[in-house]
């Protein structure tokens, strides 16, 4: 999988993996911004806490963002409204104010060094037919005392802005240099971090649970956090059909010609981002967007090619210089699922669906969960909680699952080559004694061929061309053309050819 130019620049500290059974009070899953946000607030409160990690610190969504903190996600604050009030809409930016304060106050407290900038937001769009939905937009705001300001235009930004939304006091930073030193200040409060330390499944025993890795050992905890971006242990919330996953694509070329300070995305289709990243002498135009649902492109790299012509046609730019991907899980309801899994097990707590903006709502995960933990309750409990009705209780939520049913079936009919004839650094389908199978073969000519049927619930997967890996249109697992997994729900690698059927297991209880 393609690093980001955060993840390449900052490798931060190793820490050891975990080589022996443990018990401890709090187990959170997941080393990224919402895992490492929890354990600081617990760390607060002396809670004895590990965090483990399948890969290592900020290696997953939140290495590969764009380092935006804001509370500005496009037009939310009217669907709110529309579907829950405007009390919840309001509570919605409150608490993503109090996520954005909090990691203010963890980089002012700890000095860190991830150039952190002060910047107003923009939401803007090129496009007539789409102003009045942005004026909605800044009148529910209005009402809400949500002090965004409306502009027709937007000075020194090269883009033909037909109206645009401005919230200042927002933020943007360096995740990975952020996560790097969040992670030692946590160790240095005597939170364990563990890295490539994969669970593999959890079980309750009377009053504690029970987590085992891949490499056979045990964590007993009597509260789990799961913060690894997607739900892999369910608890019969069946979060996998509430959720969708996208893919999501940026590039980092220097920036040879200063443009307006902020943060800038549009609304209309595709979807492009836009901020500015200066390292000392340096300056580069962080560029992308162009999201589409895991498992749903033909050819990533085309993706690439007309992020590059975007940003070439409007921005004076040297060449590129990095390139890379994301996943992201989406609600039907667009607010992220935080708090207890279900009422049966209120000492499992989940964090995901964070609609892209997983680096305010991480803060806000962190608060919320602690608060929870701590007292029992939230202030933001019942806005965020994953046991809402409204959240899947919608024609959206309907409409996606039919999807899902029909892509299950869809690869379920037999396509494919029949023959090995596959080049250098190409992937496809093929057909081996009537079943399909996925090839690949690396840039040193070696083949693999593994079993494409997804190890979460069945769904067959589909070539991704860019990050050479197997993708589920199905619920967003993907697995690296080795077998080996790169993002869940799946909890079992893909077998390659010879080794037998793949293991299916939802680990849905």
């Amino acid at each position: 999988m393609e690093n980001s130019f955060w993840i390449i620049n900052n490798q931060g500290e190793s820490y050891p993996t975990l080589d022996k059974d443990i018990e401890i009070d709090y187990l959170i899953v997941g080393a990224g911004l919402t895992g490492l946000h929890t354990a600081y607030m617990l760390s607060k409160e002396n809670k004895q806490t590990i965090v483990i990690e399948s890969d290592k610190v900020g290696y997953g969504s939140s290495g590969r963002n764009t380092g935006k903190i804001t509370s500005s996600h496009g037009l939310i604050y009217e669907n709110i409204s529309k579907k829950y009030g405007k009390e919840k809409a309001r509570l919605y930016y409150e608490a993503n104010e109090d996520g954005l304060k909090l990691i203010k106050d963890i980089v002012k407290k700890y000095d860190i060094d991830c150039n952190f900038e002060n910047l107003p937001n923009y939401i803007f769009t090129e496009d007539e037919d789409y102003l009045n939905q942005l004026k909605n937009e800044y009148k529910i705001c209005e009402k809400l005392q949500i002090p965004y300001e409306y502009l027709n235009s937007i000075e020194d930004f090269p883009l033909d802005i037909k109206g645009a939304l401005k919230l200042d006091n927002q933020a943007q930073f360096n995740s990975k240099k952020y996560m790097d030193s969040l992670a030692k200040v946590i160790s240095e409060k005597g939170v364990e971090i563990y890295e490539n330390t994969p669970v593999v499944g959890l079980e309750k025993h009377k009053d504690f649970y029970i987590a085992k890795t891949r490499n056979d050992k045990t964590i007993k905890a009597k509260s789990v956090v799961i913060a690894s971006s997607n739900i892999w242990h369910d608890e019969l919330g069946l979060y996998f059909t509430k959720e969708q996953a996208y893919r999501s694509y940026l590039t980092v070329s220097k920036l040879n010609k200063p443009i307006a300070k902020g943060m800038f995305i549009n609304i209309e289709k595709p979807s492009k981002t836009v901020r500015t990243y200066t390292d000392g002498d340096k300056s580069y135009l962080v560029c992308g967007g162009f999201d589409h649902k895991t498992g749903k492109c033909d050819n990533e790299n085309d993706i690439f090619n007309d992020i590059v012509e975007f940003a070439k046609n409007n921005f004076k730019i040297g060449t590129l210089e990095y390139k890379w991907s994301t996943q992201d899980y989406i609600t039907t309801d667009n607010i992220p699922y935080i708090g207890h899994i279900s009422k049966d097990e209120p000492d499992i707590y989940i964090a995901t669906g964070f609609c892209k903006w997983g680096i305010s709502t991480s803060a806000v995960a962190g608060i919320v969960i602690t608060d929870l933990i701590l007292n029992n309750k939230s202030k933001y409990q019942e806005l965020f909680a994953p046991s809402r009705t409204g959240s899947y209780l919608n024609l959206n939520y309907l409409k996606e699952n039919t999807i899902m049913a029909y892509d299950y079936i869809k690869g379920k009919i037999k396509k494919g080559s029949m023959e090995l004839d596959i080049q250098k650094e190409e992937g496809k389908v093929v057909v081996i004694d009537g079943d399909k199978y996925g090839a690949y073969r690396d840039k040193n000519g070696k083949l693999f061929v593994v079993d494409i049927t997804c190890t979460h619930l069945g769904c067959e997967l589909k070539f991704n061309s860019f990050e050479k890996s197997w993708d589920c249109p199905c619920h967003g697992s993907r697995f690296n053309y080795d077998g080996s997994i790169l993002n869940g729900p799946a909890l079992k690698p893909l077998k390659l050819l010879g080794m037998g059927d793949n293991n299916i297991d939802p680990d849905l209880v």
